[in-house]
């Protein structure tokens, strides 16, 4: 994971521990289990931040840590590829979110039961993270809420 998307993580999880009230609009938890066999692929960068963090909730993103990850894994299946292509790492409520298992790319499949659905595509881990999770693009995910005013409050974004 790159320096600056550390910095950021850990700048806001400090923010987020100032008021218990936070609480409702995200939490940040560091992992105190790491796996010191992380492979050098195309999830090294994702393998990386489940190292450091074990779960990690922004606004309307969530990310599952490594322990709860094989819990989440049946919305799989609704992804072209299924298991052998994806894994769901978490969502962007309420929708599953995916990164891929060959590429590192970041997907989210949208629509409800009964409607087309339909698959949202958002680059690589890191600029996921860097772009949608901790920078301006969170608003076409997130919209305008809590999580996003609290960046903007703090800085974080323009």
């Amino acid at each position: 994971m790159q320096p600056v998307t550390r910095e950021k993580i850990q700048f806001m999880k400090l923010v987020l521990e100032e008021d218990p009230f936070y609480l409702v609009i995200g939490d940040i938890q560091e992992e105190s289990d790491p796996d010191p066999d992380v492979k050098k692929d195309a999830l090294q960068t994702y393998h990386e931040f489940l190292n450091e963090y074990s779960s990690l909730r922004c606004g309307s993103v969530i990310f599952f840590g490594r322990k709860e990850l094989p819990d989440y894994q049946f919305p799989v299946a609704d992804m072209p590829g299924g298991f052998e292509e994806w894994v769901c790492i978490g969502k962007i409520e309420p929708y599953p979110l995916y990164i891929n298992k060959q590429d590192g790319r970041i997907c989210c499949l949208t629509g409800d039961p009964g409607t087309e659905m339909k698959i949202r595509h958002y680059g690589e881990f890191q600029e996921f993270m860097e772009s949608y999770v901790f920078g301006e693009k969170y608003v076409e995910i997130g919209g305008r809420d809590d999580w996003y005013d609290l960046m903007k409050q703090r800085g974080l974004l323009k």
